[in-house]
Parts: structure tokens; sequence; C-alpha cells
């Protein structure tokens, strides 16, 4: 039998932040937080006007601002919890939307990990040991499981 293998391409957890799905505060169903089509500009990057809309109640609030806050289980914009988290080996495991989830399926689903010298900055160097270590690959990819199932 082949072992799964996780090559690491030095992805970083900002580039799964183009889309935040977020429980919206109107409803407390799914919405999304994107980039406002309308208003991009590309030449600002992650300060372009962002949007959050809810395709269940049709909340909609537009962002504008020059900070942000990065990382935990919010998005990093409105600061709404993230859909995508359940608790987890006594954490809370998160994922900013499915590409985001991929990734960690595919590193954490791996028995083989591959990683660059001298990048530690990278998402896979960064992810927290709890989620690493194998005695807990199980349970963490049953939680990721559970993320799946709140995205279809």
């Amino acid at each position: 039998m082949k072992q799964k293998r996780f090559i690491d391409r030095d992805e970083y957890l900002s580039g799964f932040s183009d889309e935040f799905l977020v429980v919206c505060p109107r409803c407390s169903k799914c919405a999304k937080v994107e980039i406002d089509a309308v208003r991009q500009d590309a030449s600002l990057g992650w300060r372009s006007p962002r949007k959050v809309v809810c395709p269940n109640c049709a909340y909609s609030k537009t962002w504008a601002g020059d900070s942000i806050s990065s990382g935990d289980n919010y998005d990093w914009y409105f600061r709404l919890p993230l859909w995508l988290q359940v608790p987890c080996c006594g954490e809370i495991l998160w994922a900013h939307n499915e590409y985001h989830l991929n990734f960690l399926e595919d590193y954490v689903g791996s028995v083989l990990r591959e990683r660059r010298p001298n990048k530690n900055s990278a998402l896979a160097s960064r992810l927290p040991a709890w989620m690493k270590e194998a005695k807990n690959r199980e349970e963490v990819l049953k939680c990721l499981g559970k993320l799946r199932q709140r995205i279809r």
C-alpha cells in the first residue's frame, strides 16, 4: 500500500484569505466574506474592499478599512466567527474556506511530509503541534470530515 505524501509548496495562511466562510450575524447560517468585485483594486492587496454577503437572509455589509486582525477562528475583516470550526483534541480546529480545508486534509492525512529547509514561515511549519502529531491523526481527520459536511 502506497503512503500518502505531502509536499510543502510554501503556502501561507494569507493564500487562503481571499474568501472566508463565516456565521451570518443576522441569521446564523453560512455567509461569505470576499473581495468586493465592484470596488476591488489589485494594487491594495489585502486592503482591497471586502464585503460579507449572506445568501440566506440577504445580509450585506462592506469593509473598507486599513487594518486587519489575522489568524484564529474569525475572519480578518469583520471579525465574524468562521463557519468551519469544531472542537478537536481539546482545541478548536478551523478553516477559512474549502481550499484551506483541502490543504489541512492533505497535510494531516499524509504519513510522509516533506518541507523545504529554512522555510519556517510557511503554513505547514506553523500548524499547531497537536494537529501534526500522529497520535491525533485519526481524530483530526474525523473533525476535518465534520467541517467538510458543513460546506455540502
